[in-house]
């Protein structure tokens, strides 16, 4: 089974210049916890994440760099964002999505053309759902996903993730 018959389309999506409230405006209308961050309004490059974790370590917690102010309404998403992106390919396997997840301790990934254009995005959700992925490797993957880094009051965009080849 490949990605794109369980992956979720046409994520809402934000652009770097966005505020950290738009960002979580979105994360409240939409029911998730991440929002894609793409080059410009109306398409564009995948360039980075911000995550609800992002928002709280990043924004709440602590100044993000660069930001004069701790208002989420002026604090743009480059600043808390994360740039360095696990993704995948609507044609890989969800074998291969499931790796990505345990290897980087991520429970979604976005899936992207061969020009890095966002097509959508796979949860643990997504495959646990909608695929046919056996119970035992969903479990490993969530416990994979779920053991301590030993990083646990940095924001993402602070920390090391890893980018698919």
């Amino acid at each position: 089974m490949r990605v794109s018959e369980v992956m979720t389309t046409n994520p809402t999506c934000c652009i770097p210049t966005d505020t950290a409230q738009t960002a979580a405006i979105i994360m409240r209308d939409e029911d998730t916890g991440i929002v894609p961050v793409i080059e410009h309004k109306g398409g564009g490059k995948l360039v980075g994440v911000v995550t609800d974790r992002d928002l709280c370590l990043g924004v709440l917690a602590g100044r993000p760099q660069g930001a004069d102010v701790l208002n989420p309404a002026s604090i743009p998403i480059k600043h808390c964002m994360t740039t360095s992106v696990v993704y995948c390919n609507p044609n890989d396997t969800l074998e291969t999505v499931l790796e990505l997840m345990q290897d980087n301790q991520i429970r979604r990934i976005f899936v992207v053309d061969d020009q890095n254009m966002i097509l959508g995005v796979v949860s643990l959700s997504d495959l646990m759902n909608r695929g046919r992925v056996p119970k035992g490797e969903t479990r490993e993957t969530l416990k994979a996903i779920s053991e301590p880094t030993g990083e646990a009051s940095k924001p993402r965009a602070q920390s090391a993730s890893a980018k698919a080849e």
